[in-house]
């Protein structure tokens, strides 16, 4: 489907910032009134525009909170924040400066819609080899009244994205349904996501399972903290986590269910779809020189 532009990339992108609609990630008339000034096919313009956009949204959360309408602030703050994500989306230069200060506004703006949330929010730091992990904790808070009352034990849904997600665009694919529906959720960002490789430049690995461990473990050792349910941690994977969970889950028995969304049966036929067959034949040959110049032509 092309929604606004020809440009199937700009109109899948577009489309997954007003996805977020759902759990107000988004408005449907500020997505669509950027879309229409953006140059189609123009990177630059992609970023102007949505920044334009993000900028105008976070100056607005700022006054909705001056004057104390606190549902209102949040709400803008996670379109910001989404908008700000979407920003930075085509900047495809690791050395642009804009790529993390505009990732960072995005954090910063969910940051500040948390503090409005009905539910616990906490940002965690899982050990991982030699380094952290980032992550969220979202908690659904118990109603009773009952202060002594052991508090419930819940299922939880640990989630992860793919190959361009980030830990706060989770919240509207993961967190936000999960707790609707009495589930408490863990996000976190792996090798190669997020934070980890904009900020520590750790790239992906493919045995996943060495990754979702050490969070599993996490969970385990602060099960009272996190009102764990052991026997009920399911997994969840978005995009090309819909690949990495899978792997992680065939190594991984203390995952009690698995979710891929969406599932990527076959990674290398996936790629070779897109590939011409003069590139598919120079892959086969081992010419790294006319595969790489093949490859960085059709980017």
């Amino acid at each position: 489907m092309k929604l606004i532009f020809d440009d199937p990339t700009f109109s899948l992108q577009l489309l997954r910032a007003i996805s977020q609609t759902y759990y107000k990630g988004a408005d449907i008339g500020e997505c669509l009134s950027t879309a229409y000034r953006i140059k189609e096919s123009d990177f630059e313009s992609w970023y102007n525009e949505w920044y334009k956009t993000a900028k105008r949204v976070h100056y607005y959360a700022k006054e909705c909170l001056k004057f104390g309408h606190k549902i209102s602030a949040k709400e803008a703050y996670l379109r910001a924040s989404n908008y700000y994500r979407v920003a930075e989306f085509f900047i495809i230069d690791p050395n642009d400066v804009r790529s993390l200060q505009t990732w960072r506004l995005s954090k910063e703006c969910f940051i500040q819609a948390t503090q409005h949330f009905t539910c616990t929010f906490k940002p965690i730091q899982i050990p991982y080899e030699q380094i952290k992990l980032p992550g969220y904790f979202f908690k659904v808070n118990d109603c009773s009244n009952n202060k002594n009352k052991k508090e419930m034990q819940r299922p939880i849904l640990v989630v992860h994205g793919g190959f361009d997600s980030t830990l706060e665009e989770l919240y509207f694919f993961a967190a936000a349904p999960a707790l609707e529906r009495g589930y408490n959720c863990l996000a976190f960002e792996g090798p190669g996501q997020g934070g980890v490789i904009r900020e520590q430049k750790i790239p992906f690995r493919f045995d996943w399972e060495k990754v979702v461990t050490p969070v599993i473990d996490f969970l385990l050792e602060n099960k009272e903290e996190y009102s764990l349910k052991k026997e009920s941690i399911a997994l969840m994977g978005i995009s090309l986590g819909g690949y990495l969970a899978a792997r992680a889950a065939a190594f991984e028995h203390r995952i009690s269910a698995c979710i891929l969304y969406n599932g990527v049966y076959d990674g290398k036929e996936a790629l070779e779809s897109s590939f011409p067959p003069s590139l598919l034949k120079s892959i086969e040959d081992g010419n790294e020189k006319v595969v790489n110049t093949v490859i960085e032509i059709l980017m």
